[in-house]
């Protein structure tokens, strides 16, 4: 009795706060509606119009209306949304959770006291559940939510009666069962198409999720038998996408089918894994080209259904690498991989052609690449892996230039590059250097100077007006991390070659050489930024000299170490009249 006292104060409560609640935004609208009414003033005064224009265009007389405040359209967030939900027929969903615990109960008494068989529980429960369905049907014309909350209820009904019938009576095989419960989520589907709910759509392909389990289909059927009824599944959710444009819906389904494949994952039975596989890539094919419509349909409000595309091409490529991992013989994975990617490729080109969704282009582009990267790792390691994502970058870089792909793009392309650059990085401390100029590692640098310099001077010239400071500063890094590679590459190689002092003594001459080179062309072009470059390598050279080879070269190496140094710096002073004069001559001339 004290419980059913605790819910019944419950209840009443938050009855009458809703209640409460409503009314007092009914009062806040009257307030607001005789405020624009009555009172404009009070709220922004009106602006002053000359008679002139009043005499020659009187429509431009304003009222009270035109000054009304600006409606607040501030998207709520996820948990006001579910608050508010909730706050919505409450009474009518502790309704809905009462009928379902007393329906059990009274199908456990009944039982309990035999007055009703297996067959007659079963009848009654099924009866039950397509009455809550017709009831929803009906309400839904006039109070949608309470009719979305009816028609699930039905389902629900029909699904654990229909578990209850195969588990323990054994009045179903999975089989039927599974169909008797694909019926009743399939009206749900079909109900909210017709009276366009979303929400109970989502809850119809949530229930259309969970009949698997509840007819005993893992367990005692094959594979096949559950990957067709999750085709059917999808392809009914396609559907209604398709209908509706609820793209949430494919999202949902990609998950839910993903969930159920890895299931099989742990399973070693050569037949179980081929069938998963060659289910997965179906999958894998339907959402792509589900995901490539629903891009093409959605040119107007993109952004607002973008995040969901992404999530669902990078959900696809997550359940392609899973299956191709898990279930493909190692010879065959790189194949898998690049072929996949083509097809990705393709496909979005295709598209972009003919309809220039740019969306869709960059979103499977990027997964291509990446589907190609994996590839590459299946296949190569060590130096041949690096030495392959620097030339894979640089190729994608100067083939998307050629596709017309705009700089910003080109430039955030090139931030790939960070990833064979932090695996070169090994290459720099390598031991093998100690023994002689080791060809790999002389490869990888050689190689990641070489495509830096190139992509760092292709954004350069690829470099607009609308996106020059981020493209100026991507190419500008790519520079210095050329120049970083020359650097460490002629220090390694000298003091590979030759004996230390001597390695230092060339090392030193080459910086000293580069560095005027790149103050001399800075100064003459006006170039701030190679004329920095310039600076930063004499006084680099000039500081080693003084707090480090003082004190280590030997004094013949020292001498001659300083006195080149100093006479090619001396002659900068040189190059430098003689730029002024020609300058000046230029100057004479014109």
């Amino acid at each position: 009795m004290e419980f059913i006292a605790l819910v019944a104060v419950i209840a009443v409560y938050f009855y009458f706060s809703n209640r409460v609640t409503k009314l007092e935004e009914k009062i806040l609208l009257l307030e607001k509606t005789a405020t624009r009414v009555t009172k404009p003033a009070a709220d922004r005064a009106l602006p002053p119009i000359p008679m002139n224009d009043v005499m020659r265009r009187p429509e431009v007389m304003h009222t009270a209306a035109d000054y009304s405040p600006v409606p607040d359209t501030t998207e709520p967030s996820s948990l006001e949304k579910l608050f508010d939900w909730c706050k919505e027929d409450l009474m009518v969903k502790i309704g809905a959770l009462l009928l379902i615990l007393a329906f059990g109960w009274f199908v456990s008494y009944a039982v309990a006291e035999q007055w009703i068989g297996p067959v007659g529980q079963i009848v009654i429960g099924l009866l039950a559940g397509v009455f809550f369905l017709g009831l929803g049907t009906w309400r839904i014309n006039t109070h949608p939510h309470q009719g979305g909350i009816f028609t699930v209820l039905g389902s629900t009904i029909v699904l654990l009666v229909t578990f209850a019938a195969r588990e323990v009576y054994g009045l179903f095989d999975s089989l039927s069962a599974l169909f008797v419960m694909f019926l009743s989520v399939a009206f749900v589907a079909f109900v909210s198409v017709k009276h366009s709910r979303a929400k109970l759509a989502y809850a119809g392909l949530i229930l259309a999720s969970i009949a698997p389990l509840f007819a005993g289909v893992l367990s005692s059927t094959s594979p096949v038998d559950l990957f067709i009824y999750l085709l059917v599944i999808t392809l009914g959710s396609l559907w209604v996408v398709f209908v509706t444009g609820w793209t949430k819906i494919i999202l949902i389904s990609l998950v839910v089918t993903y969930l159920y494949s890895i299931l099989f994952i742990m399973d070693f039975r050569a037949v179980s894994k081929d069938t998963v596989l060659m289910f997965s890539f179906v999958f894998v094919s339907i959402y792509f080209v589900a995901n490539l419509v629903s891009l093409m349909r959605r040119r107007v409000d993109i952004k607002k259904h973008l995040p969901v595309h992404i999530t669902t091409a990078l959900f696809t490529a997550v359940f392609l690498f899973t299956w191709i991992e898990f279930a493909m013989t190692p010879e065959w994975k790189s194949f898998m991989y690049v072929s996949w990617a083509i097809i990705f490729a393709l496909g979005t080109y295709f598209v972009y052609s003919y309809t220039a969704n740019t969306v869709a282009f960059y979103l499977y582009g990027a997964v291509s690449v990446a589907l190609i990267g994996i590839a590459t790792a299946a296949e190569l390691n060590g130096p041949e892996l690096v030495l392959a994502y620097f030339l894979q970058v640089c190729l994608l870089i100067f083939a998307a230039g050629k596709l017309g792909v705009q700089s910003k793009t080109l430039a955030s392309l090139s931030l790939l590059l960070s990833v064979p650059v932090l695996l070169s990085l090994e290459s720099l401390n390598s031991s093998s250097w100690r023994k002689g100029v080791p060809t790999e590692e002389f490869a990888i640098l050689s190689l990641a100077m070489l495509v830096s310099f190139l992509v760092g001077l292709y954004l350069h010239r690829k470099n607009t007006a609308e996106h020059q400071s981020y493209v100026s500063a991507v190419s500008g890094l790519l520079f210095v991390g050329a120049i970083g590679y020359a650097t460490a590459l002629v220090w390694l190689t000298a003091q590979a070659l030759f004996t230390s002092d001597i390695a230092t003594m060339i090392a030193l001459f080459i910086y000293t050489l580069f560095g005027i080179t790149m103050f001399v062309i800075g100064t003459i072009n006006s170039q701030k930024f190679v004329r920095i470059i310039g600076i930063v390598f004499v006084s680099g050279v000039v500081a080693r000299l003084l707090l480090i080879e003082v004190w280590d070269m030997d004094l013949v190496g020292r001498i001659i170490t300083f006195l080149v140094v100093g006479i090619m710096l001396i002659s900068t002073a040189f190059i430098s009249k003689i730029q002024v004069k020609n300058g000046e001559a230029n100057n004479d001339v014109q």
